[in-house]
C-alpha cells in the first residue's frame, strides 16, 4: 500500500487504532511525520481529489466504529488533508476538508485518559476483520456508519438506531433475547432510558410517553456502553 493519509488526534486515540489495525486491511501506522491510514482502496486515487478524499473518510469512519465499539475511551480522529504517495516518486497531494479544524477541536476538547485509568482492553477481533466483516454484511456496515461518526459521544438517536439494525438482523426482539448478549435487565433499562423524557429529558427519543418508567435506568454513557457490548457479540457470532 503506497497512499497513506494523514491521521490528526489526541495521541491515545491514535495508538489506539494502530493496535487495532497494526496490520492487515486496512492499516494504521505510527510514521516519523506522524500517525497514517493506508488501504488498497487509495491505490490510484492520488491524482483523484475529490475520490481521494470520499474514499479515506469512508475508511476512517468505519474504523472509528470499530475503535468506538471496542474501547470505551477511544475519541475520533481526522483526517488532516495531507495524502502521500510513497510509490517512490515522493509525491505529495494536499486536500483541504472544510469543517476539519472543528472536528478536530471537539475531539481534542475531552479529557486527556492516563494509562493508568484506561480499562482493561477487550478481547476483540483484529480491526481489519471486522472490516472484511462490514463488506460481506451490510448491516454491519450500516452500524459502523453510525458508531463512526465524528462526534465524541453518540446520542440517544444513534444508539437506538444501532440497537434496532442488531435487531433486525438476528430476526426480531425475540429473537435478540434469546441470544443471551445482555441481561432482560438491562435490555429493559436501554429502552425506556432510550425512549422516555421523564429518564432522559430533551434527549430521549420521544416528548411524551403515557407510560411510567420503572426499574433500572441507564445514563446516556451506561446506554452507550450497552451498545458496545451487544454490538460486539454480534461481531463475534458473525465472524
Amino acid at each position: 500500500m503506497t497512499v497513506m493519509a494523514r491521521l490528526e488526534g489526541n495521541v491515545f486515540d491514535l495508538d489506539a487504532l494502530v493496535e487495532l489495525f497494526a496490520e492487515g486491511e486496512p492499516q494504521v501506522s505510527k510514521e516519523a511525520e506522524g500517525y497514517y491510514l493506508a488501504s488498497a482502496e487509495l491505490e490510484g486515487l492520488i491524482d483523484d481529489g475529490g475520490r481521494l478524499l470520499a474514499t479515506a473518510s469512508q475508511l476512517l469512519q468505519h474504523t472509528t466504529g470499530v475503535a468506538r465499539a471496542l474501547d470505551s475511551s477511544f475519541r475520533p480522529v481526522t483526517l488532516s488533508g495531507q495524502f502521500v504517495d510513497t510509490s517512490g516518486e515522493g509525491k505529495r497531494h494536499h486536500v483541504v476538508v472544510a469543517g476539519t479544524a472543528e472536528v478536530r477541536c471537539k475531539a481534542m476538547a475531552v479529557g486527556v485518559v492516563t494509562a493508568a485509568s484506561q480499562p482493561a482492553p477487550l478481547a476483540p477481533p483484529p480491526g481489519p476483520a471486522l472490516l472484511q466483516l462490514a463488506r460481506g454484511h451490510a448491516d454491519v456496515a450500516d452500524a459502523l456508519d453510525i458508531l463512526g461518526q465524528s462526534s465524541v459521544s453518540l446520542s440517544w438517536n444513534d444508539l437506538w438506531k444501532v440497537f434496532e439494525i442488531v435487531r433486525h438482523n438476528v430476526g426480531g426482539g425475540e429473537a435478540l433475547a434469546g441470544k443471551g448478549w445482555t441481561s432482560p435487565a438491562d435490555a429493559k433499562a436501554f429502552k425506556q432510558s432510550a425512549n422516555h423524557p421523564a429518564i432522559s429529558g430533551a434527549a430521549a427519543r420521544h416528548a411524551r410517553r403515557s407510560d411510567t418508567p420503572s426499574g433500572q435506568t441507564m445514563t446516556l454513557a451506561e446506554g452507550e456502553g450497552f451498545i458496545r457490548q451487544l454490538v460486539v457479540a454480534w461481531w463475534d457470532s458473525l465472524a
